[in-house]
C-alpha cells in the first residue's frame, strides 16, 4: 500500500456525500455482465441505427450506460431527445449518460451547439474566482448538462501539474494546477456545483497522470520513475470527504500499482485495492477508454476486457471513437464477458458483485425519461 505519510495529516474539505440506495437489493446471478460497460456510439436522433441497438441492448439488460462525444451533439433539444430514448429502455434503473466535459480542450459542449462556453480547469484557476464564484460557474453549466439528460461528468481532473510539458494533461490545461490545496479546493466546487444538479462526477486519472511525459491514447505510459505519493493526495482527500462518487482507473505502468512491469494499473488488482483498502472507496471505478493505445498496442480485446473485470472495476469504457470500430465492436465485449462468465473464466458471483455497484450507483442517479 503506498505511504501517505506526505499527505494523510492534511486537514480534509467539507463537502456532501454521494447519495446512496440503501434498499437496494442483492444482484441476480442471472446479470449481464455486459452491465459492466458504457458504449460510444455514432448517431443524433432515436431513430439512428446505433442509437436502436443501443436501446435493445440497454432492455436486454446488457449495458448500463452511453459516453457523449460532438458527433453525438446538436443542441440541447436534441441531445434531450436523444438521452430520453436511452431512459425509456430501461423503466426500472436510470442508464448512465456520460460526458467529457473538463472545460477548455476537452469539452463536447461548448457555444458552437448552443450551451455555454467552458474555460480549461488552468484558466479557471488563475481566473481569481472566489470559490462562491466557482461554485456559480459550473453549476450554471452543470443544470444545463441536466436539462440536456446527462448524469456523469467525467471529471473534475484532480491530476496534479508537475509535468507542465505533459502532452496530455499539463500542456492542454487539464489541471487545476501543482499544489494539492489547489486542486482539491477547486475539485470541491466542480463536484458540489454538480451535485447541486444532481449530476454525478468522475475523479480522474487514478493513481495521477499529471507526472508522465508521454500520451496514454497513443500507447504505452510508465509513470514509474516520474510519480511520486503525493499525487494520489488529491484523491484521498476528497474520498475521505465524501465527495468521490467514482473514480478513474488509467491506464499507467507504475511501480507500486501495476500487478507486473508490463500491465497498466487499469488491468492490476493492486491499483483497484489502493483505492479499495488504501482510500476507503465504496464507488464505482471505471476505467479510462479501453480503446486506448497504451491498452490495444500491447493486448487483444479479450485478455484486455476479461483482465479489467478481474482487477476489480466495475464499469469499463469503450467509446468506439475511431472508424475501426462501432456498436459491434462493444457487442463482441458483450460476447467476450458472457462466454468467460459461461465458462468459469469470470467466476460469476465476482460479476455480479461488480455489476451490484453499478446498479446501486444508477439507483442514485437522474433519469430524462
Amino acid at each position: 500500500m503506498i505511504s501517505r505519510r506526505l499527505f494523510c495529516a492534511a486537514p480534509a474539505i467539507i463537502g456532501a456525500s454521494c447519495l446512496t440506495c440503501a434498499g437496494f437489493a442483492s444482484a441476480d446471478v442471472s446479470i449481464s455482465p455486459g452491465q459492466l460497460l458504457i458504449t460510444g456510439f455514432r448517431g443524433t436522433s432515436p431513430s439512428d441505427p446505433e442509437v436502436d441497438q443501443i436501446r435493445r441492448m440497454i432492455e436486454q439488460g446488457d449495458l448500463s450506460g452511453v459516453i457523449l462525444l460532438e458527433r453525438n451533439i446538436m443542441s440541447l433539444e436534441q441531445l434531450f431527445e436523444l438521452t430520453k430514448s436511452f431512459q425509456s429502455a430501461s423503466p426500472d434503473l436510470p442508464v448512465i449518460v456520460s460526458i467529457d466535459q473538463e472545460g477548455g480542450q476537452v469539452s463536447r459542449l461548448g457555444s458552437a451547439k448552443g450551451f455555454k462556453p467552458w474555460i480549461s480547469a488552468s484558466e479557471l484557476a488563475v481566473s481569481g474566482r472566489s470559490n462562491t464564484e466557482v461554485f456559480e460557474y459550473y453549476a450554471e453549466r452543470s443544470w444545463e448538462m441536466r436539462a440536456a439528460g446527462i448524469n456523469l461528468n467525467l471529471g473534475p481532473v484532480v491530476d496534479l501539474n508537475v509535468n507542465p510539458f505533459n502532452p496530455i494533461i499539463g500542456s492542454i490545461g487539464r489541471t487545476f494546477g501543482r499544489n494539492v490545496e489547489d486542486v482539491v479546493r477547486l475539485a470541491d466546487q466542480f463536484i458540489g456545483a454538480h451535485q447541486s444538479a444532481g449530476v454525478k462526477t468522475c475523479l480522474k486519472h487514478f493513481p495521477g497522470h499529471g507526472s508522465s511525459v508521454t500520451d496514454s491514447h497513443q500507447g504505452n505510459v510508465d509513470v514509474s520513475l516520474t510519480w511520486t505519493p503525493e499525487e494520489i493526495a488529491p484523491f484521498e482527500r476528497l474520498v475521505r470527504a465524501g465527495l468521490a462518487e467514482s473514480i478513474m482507473n488509467s491506464h499507467l505502468l507504475h511501480k507500486y500499482l501495476s500487478d507486473s512491469p508490463f500491465v497498466p494499473t487499469s488491468l492490476s488488482k493492486k491499483s483497484v485495492n489502493e483505492m479499495r483498502e488504501g482510500l476507503g472507496f465504496t464507488g464505482p471505478i471505471i476505467t479510462d477508454d479501453m480503446q486506448m493505445g497504451a491498452i490495444t498496442d500491447f493486448m487483444v480485446p479479450e485478455k484486455a476486457s476479461i483482465g479489467a473485470v478481474e482487477a476489480g472495476n466495475n464499469l469499463l469504457i469503450y467509446s468506439n471513437y475511431e472508424k475501426k470500430y462501432s456498436i459491434q465492436s462493444t457487442a463482441e465485449v458483450i460476447h467476450i464477458l458472457k462466454s468467460a462468465t459461461e465458462e468459469g473464466i469470470l467466476d460469476y458471483k465476482m460479476v455480479n458483485k461488480r455489476t451490484e455497484v453499478v446498479r446501486r450507483f444508477r439507483a442514485s442517479m437522474i433519469s430524462s425519461r
